[in-house]
Order: C-alpha cells, then structure tokens, then sequence
C-alpha cells in the first residue's frame, strides 16, 4: 500500500523507536530511519521526535533522547497489524487474479465451495425487496442476452445479490474479495462464449430456486451452475482461451 510521506515517515519512526534498546536522539534516529530505506535531515528527525513526545507518544529521558510511551508502543504494534494485515489481503487478492487455467479452476471451485452456501442462505433469509432486486438484476441479464451485448456485469450484481441475501458478512467479504477484479466476469463469459453458452443460462434456474425459500433447491442450483462454469473453465485446451 502506497502511504503519503507526511505520514508515513512518522509512522516509520514510530517502528524503528519501538526496535530501539535505548532511547534515540535526532541523529540516532535519523540513522536508524536511514537503514530502512527513510533518508530524512537530522534536524527533521528531532522535530519528528518532539511531535511524538507533544502528542504523547514519546517521552524524554534526560540527554540521551526520546523513548515510546505505552501509548506509542501500542500505535506502533497498530502500524505492525494493519501493516501485516495489508500485505494478507494483497497476496490473497494476488491469487485471485488467475493468470492460467489452472488458476481460473482453484478460483471457480473456491467459488463453489462459498456461493451453494450463500444460495442456500439467500433462501431463507432473504427479504422479499431483496428477492425482488434479484429478480430485476435476471430481467436485465435477459434482455442484455437478447440484444447479444456483455452481460457480465448483471452477472456480478446477480450473485453479489446472492451474497447480500444470506445476511452473512464473512461470506459477502470473502466473496467480495473474489469479485474485486474487474476482468473476472468478462472472462468468464468468455470463456462460456467459446463453449457455445452464456452465464445467465444458468441464472433462470438459480432465481427460481432461491424464490421457492428452499435452501436445499437452491444449493443445488448453485452447485449445477458453478459445476458447468468449472467444465466450461476445464474444457480450455492448458494454454488458455
């Protein structure tokens, strides 16, 4: 994640002071910033320092310098987190960008093993408003179809729908994170494209499923869908479309 230097420098002080046995004066500071990568003055480094200690970060200790306070370790072990917890979601959505075929089948089984649940869900806890949204996003995939444009797009709103429906918030973010790549959807039509189907096919049966509040109709609709989207996907010759 790109951060603006205003407060990433900061931020970067924060960690190497949390590292640090002893306190760090200015120039301390500004060479321990230096070793990973952060080339600041030394007299930047001591404003820096005093800002930490205004905002009680950081107290003085005598002449040696400025150490964290309880306050400041716990804002740098947040930095470590969130840090941590960014570079997670960046290799995760790394593996979600397929690059071969290979790729595309994990993704679409990952899909299955998440969306006959939410189907199943949709079913029974869904509104009728939100029934009825499911319902306007099938209409505007037929009539997409029927004038032969791309229809990938309704076919991202329809199951982003399903998600929405199953009232569960892990698996619409978990979904979502698969979702999050714009290209999914327009190579996956595709790819149906080639093997002479569309991904509405599908949606029909799907729709009627989940308005039937069925769970269990519903998770197999799903799982017949996804299945001949993964034989469409496994029916490309291995290198690629």
């Amino acid at each position: 994640m790109v951060e603006n230097r205003e407060i990433a420098v900061p931020m970067a002080l924060l960690l190497v002071m949390a590292e640090a046995e002893g306190p760090l004066g200015a120039g301390a500071a500004r060479e321990a910033l230096l070793r990973d990568g952060v080339d600041i003055s030394e007299a930047t480094a001591g404003r820096l320092l005093r800002d930490l200690e205004r905002e009680g970060l950081a107290l003085k200790v005598g002449v040696q310098g400025r150490k964290l306070t309880e306050k400041g370790r716990e804002a740098a072990a947040e930095i470590c987190r969130r840090r941590t917890n960014e570079a997670s979601a960046e290799a995760l959505l790394e593996a979600l960008r397929p690059t071969d075929k290979g790729e595309l089948v994990d993704l679409v089984v990952a899909r299955r093993a998440l969306e006959t649940e939410t189907a199943r869900l949709a079913a029974l806890n869904g509104t009728e408003e939100e029934l009825e949204r499911l319902r306007e996003i099938v209409a505007e995939t037929r009539r997409l179809t029927s004038a032969g444009r791309s229809m990938a797009g309704s076919d991202g709103a329809f199951h982003a729908q399903i998600a929405r429906m199953s009232h569960n918030s892990i698996l619409e973010a978990a979904l979502h994170l698969i979702w999050h790549n714009g290209q999914y959807s327009p190579l996956l039509e595709a790819i149906r494209h080639k093997q002479g189907r569309t991904l509405g096919s599908d949606h029909e049966r799907l729709f009627q499923a989940i308005a039937s509040r069925d769970g269990e109709r519903a998770r197999l609709a799903m799982t017949e869908h996804l299945n001949n989207v993964l034989r469409d996907v496994e029916a490309l010759p291995d290198d690629g479309a």
